[in-house]
């Protein structure tokens, strides 16, 4: 091996550990070629990768005059022989810690940049040399969103035209993955307070209450159906209604008025959004009617503490899952680490992600989904019955329809054309297809979770088939019937104790004590960032000095997703004091509120 190509790989294997597997012999080059005249260049056949008259100059106007901040993430379609990469680290060296990615579809043309440049000025980039545009994504996905402060793309114009299909799908999905990202902040420095707040406020409902622990395994091998709320599920209720006796339905909350505006009535309900007008997705069931029996809820401890306050039949609590498999909600890590261990659901965005992990978890299989259009499926968004559905009906007038007012905030939205289950194209948006970057990654979905749904977005990795063609066994025992809680209860007095399995409560004591603790750390938790922090109340911990093992865990989250959205770091910390103090706020309701409950 040439001494050149040897000193390269030693060079860029750490930061890229696999590019000499990417290396092609000598002689298998063709038809690409290193020339030297008019300048060093590429030529493929007729075409060049660099500039013919003057590479350098290409170079320069391509990276010259870019905004570079510390924060920043640059992706290069197209390496070459790399001239612009260089000219960039030499212009913007002092401008802080960047992210580069370079993608170069030809393998021939990195194994000639191999031979015929030393490469020390790529170390520290990321090199995607010949990989399928899946790999680029998923190496898309695994960035840290809150360490960047923003991103631009720069084609190599020779490159690009060779492979112009490729580039354009790597581009479109890197800013598909990065608006995403973005979004994804945006949401969860909206809703961090939120989901505190409501934590803390559902303490004293949870009281008494199980985590889905126990349910564990219990409809193993049983069919499952999932009901979103898409507008296909209009066309299903009747035949959903046909066979709710024979196979389990888990509904997500908002499908939930459809579904007992047709007498239907779910085994399961599951709630996890914490937004206020959640609690209009339970109107009938908490409006005090008699009903033959109230489906089990199951809740995620972030949701409206409304529904938990007025909701009298059984329930149960779960936790969601972070993006990182490793890390939790803080509040979550306290209660489940300190006192009771709580399992924790993958979610990726949607309820119905949500209610379709919770089937998996109970064993079933398989889990049939429906409702599941991620479209605005005849212009519509939810179906019919839901509030969604109602609130526009309430606006509407004999001047603006119902489908008027949906269009109105269909056309809102950032609107995209996605491929259908009829083999067509749909009217979707930017949330649907976060949604479907979600399944796309779900490998262990196949062959046990399938969409029934009648119209919409293909799902994939989800097998396709109509509702109809499914034969569930008839009159089949239903392992946890709807009567589940009552059994529990009779299990504890000794009575039949069929089917009932072992749970452990979230008793008083533990949340009083959990309460307590959390009270206690506030203090401290101000305090560490009052420490850190200059007179002005600038907070240091974005710097490198501060690593984020010194963040108090009530911070892990609030803090650093206030520094990514605050350009200005006294607004960033001055938003996590009044934080700490609504949150402080809240703690001592919710002790109150047990203590009242003990009189």
């Amino acid at each position: 091996m040439d001494t050149i190509v040897q000193k390269n790989i030693t060079i860029l294997s750490s930061q890229n550990p696999s590019l000499k597997n990417k290396l092609l012999p000598k002689d298998s080059l063709e038809p690409y070629r290193y020339v030297r005249e008019p300048k060093p260049n590429i030529l493929v056949g007729k075409g060049f990768y660099h500039s013919i008259k003057d590479p350098e100059r290409e170079a320069k106007n391509l990276v010259e005059g870019l905004t570079v901040r510390k924060g920043f993430l640059f992706l290069f379609l197209g390496v070459g022989l790399a001239y612009h990469i260089e000219l960039f680290k030499k212009l913007y060296q002092e401008a802080g810690e960047v992210t580069i990615i370079a993608v170069e579809r030809s393998p021939e043309a990195f194994t000639i940049l191999m031979q015929r440049r030393e490469l020390s000025f790529l170390q520290g980039i990321h090199l995607l040399i010949d990989e399928s545009p899946h790999r680029v994504e998923r190496f898309f996905h695994s960035l840290d969103p809150l360490s960047f402060k923003g991103y631009r793309v720069i084609r190599l114009r020779g490159a690009y035209s060779f492979f112009r299909e490729y580039y354009g799908e790597i581009e479109t999905c890197f800013k598909r993955v990065m608006s995403s990202k973005l979004s994804d902040i945006l949401t969860r420095f909206a809703f961090e307070s939120l989901w505190m707040k409501n934590i803390v406020k559902n303490v004293p409902y949870l009281c008494g209450k199980s985590p889905i622990n126990p349910l564990k395994n219990t409809l193993r091998n049983k069919a499952a159906l999932v009901i979103a709320a898409g507008p296909s599920l209009n066309d299903q209720l009747n035949l959903i209604k046909e066979i709710s006796g024979s196979i389990y339905l888990i509904a997500v909350d908002t499908a939930l008025e459809p579904l007992l505006h047709r007498n239907i009535w779910p085994d399961f309900v599951v709630s996890l959004d914490g937004q206020y007008f959640t609690i209009s997705h339970f109107h009938t069931v908490l409006s005090g009617r008699d009903f033959p029996h109230s489906p089990i809820l199951i809740a995620d401890v972030v949701c409206q503490p409304l529904v938990l306050k007025h909701w009298h039949g059984p329930l149960y609590f779960s936790a969601t899952a972070s993006n990182s498999a490793d890390e939790v909600h803080p509040l979550v890590h306290m209660l489940s680490e300190r006192f009771l261990p709580l399992h924790m659901l993958p979610c990726g965005g949607s309820v119905a992600t949500t209610a379709i992990e919770f089937a998996l978890f109970l064993g079933s299989n398989p889990v049939l989904v429906t409702g599941l259009d991620l479209s605005f499926t005849f212009f519509h968004t939810h179906a019919s019955e839901t509030s969604n559905d109602l609130y526009f009906r309430r606006l509407s007038n004999r001047l603006k329809t119902i489908h008027s007012l949906a269009g109105e905030r269909i056309h809102r939205r950032n609107l995209l054309f996605l491929p259908g289950l009829d083999g067509e194209k749909v009217l979707s948006d930017f949330v649907f297809g976060n949604y479907l970057d979600w399944f796309s990654q779900k490998e262990e979905y196949l062959n046990r979770v399938y969409n029934v749904t009648v119209r919409g977005a293909e799902v994939a990795p989800l097998a396709h088939f109509r509702l109809e063609d499914f034969r569930p066994e008839k009159n089949k025992e239903k392992a946890l019937s709807p009567r589940f809680c009552l059994r529990m209860k009779g299990a504890k007095r000794g009575k039949d104790s069929t089917h009932a399995p072992a749970e452990k409560e979230l008793s008083h004591d533990v949340c009083m004590q959990f309460l307590a603790d959390l009270k206690h750390e506030i203090p401290r938790a101000r305090a560490t960032l009052s420490m850190n922090s200059d007179q002005k109340g600038t907070v240091h911990f974005a710097d490198a000095r501060y690593p984020q093992d010194a963040l108090h865990p009530l911070l892990k989250n609030i803090l650093p997703l206030a520094i990514s959205i605050h350009r200005d770091l006294v607004s960033a910390s001055s938003h996590v004091h009044l934080f700490l103090d609504m949150l402080e706020k809240n703690v001592c309701r919710s002790i109150r509120h047990m203590k009242t409950k003990d009189h």
